[in-house]
């Protein structure tokens, strides 16, 4: 399975090709403002940060995931509200969740390069 220089999991040709990214249920009690998304190819790691981020939203009457089976690379996340389109609410969610996440990464990226200044000889161990 390759991997990427960000150290996550690349899909081939044909996975890109054969399914979306993100997908929605559809029939009796989904709507506009309550709805199930499917996102392919993520696991709890996804889906527990992203209901975390939902929860804090004051719009979000709702919300949590299922890894529908452990074999399957996808998670089901249901959102209501009563106030925004669950759509909208999502797409905000992965917003915040991409930012804390570059603040995070900023974050140890700054520590390190501090770390590095203070103990120059740390990162030149014999490799041998």
């Amino acid at each position: 399975m390759p991997v990427g220089a960000d150290g996550f999991r690349l899909p081939n040709v044909n996975e890109r090709e054969a399914k979306n990214k993100l997908e929605w249920l559809t029939g009796p009690g989904q709507d506009e403002y309550c709805r199930t998304f499917i996102i392919n190819d993520e696991d709890h790691t996804l889906g527990n940060a992203l209901k975390h981020v939902l929860m804090q939203n004051p719009d979000v009457s709702y919300c949590g995931y299922t890894v529908p089976h452990p074999m399957e690379r996808k998670i089901h996340v249901r959102i209501q509200s009563e106030k925004r389109e669950a759509l909208s609410i999502l797409c905000d969610a992965l917003k915040d969740l991409k930012s804390q996440n570059e603040a995070v990464r900023k974050m140890i990226k700054d520590e390190v390069q501090k770390y590095r200044e203070i103990y120059p000889e740390a990162g030149t161990r014999d490799q041998s």
